[in-house]
């Protein structure tokens, strides 16, 4: 199944990239929007023992300081599709991620609370009675580790995510158009469960690359 890519040298990650102007960074109105300066580095760890499901802590790194407003990644279980739910400390909805059913191959999308441009409809999902606007969809290539990343009204994909390196521990690269976006380095790089570090270029987002790293796990673990 698929192979990995080279990984980029450690300066492809303080390149800048343009803030796209119709696709706002998904945290930037909770104190998470992306930085223009630097690369933004954080892990997001999954909570051991969750009642809700899969749940994921996300802390700046190396600090260990909340990322924005204490946002963090909230799993639900007994449901017939995978949802996770990137929320700020006061429980307010960031982001929607939820698979998309289908008998072959993997998709998810991401949603958010408000429209992400003018006119846009909302879709036919809702979260808490809340209507959901769809950012964009994720899917597995298949026969690959690889995911591609397409904006919501686009056809072409904004990102791409590879494996890269070794097999272990896992690392993956995201590509927007081409030109390294971010490093998602995962598996027990630091603990004996899920964890991923993810380095972000400046300008890129990095609530979406924490909803991709989240996307990336539960589709490994339904291969």
């Amino acid at each position: 199944m698929g192979c990995t890519e080279s990984l980029p040298d450690q300066s492809a990650y303080n390149v800048p990239h343009k803030i796209d102007s119709t696709f706002q960074p998904i945290g930037s109105a909770f104190g998470a929007g992306p930085s223009t300066s630097q690369p933004t580095v954080f892990v997001v760890k999954e909570k051991l023992f969750s009642w809700s499901g899969d749940d994921f802590a996300i802390r700046q790194y190396p600090s260990g300081a909340p990322l924005g407003n204490n946002l963090k990644m909230k799993g639900k279980v007994f449901t017939m599709r995978d949802q996770m739910t990137l929320v700020d400390g006061a429980g307010n909805t960031v982001a929607v991620c939820l698979r998309k059913f289908q008998m072959i191959g993997q998709t998810f999308k991401v949603y958010v609370p408000n429209p992400v441009f003018p006119n846009q409809s909302p879709s036919a999902q809702k979260h808490n009675n809340q209507a959901l606007y769809t950012y964009c969809e994720i899917r597995r290539v298949p026969m690959s580790y690889s995911q591609e990343v397409i904006m919501d009204g686009r056809s072409v994909p904004e990102y791409t995510i590879t494996r890269a390196g070794g097999f272990w521990p896992k690392k993956r690269t995201v590509k927007k158009k081409g030109i390294p976006a971010a490093l998602i380095e995962g598996g027990t790089w630091d603990t004996n469960y899920n964890s991923y570090k993810i380095t972000c270029n400046p300008g890129i987002d990095p609530c979406l690359m924490a909803c991709l790293s989240a996307i990336c796990d539960e589709m490994d673990e339904s291969k």
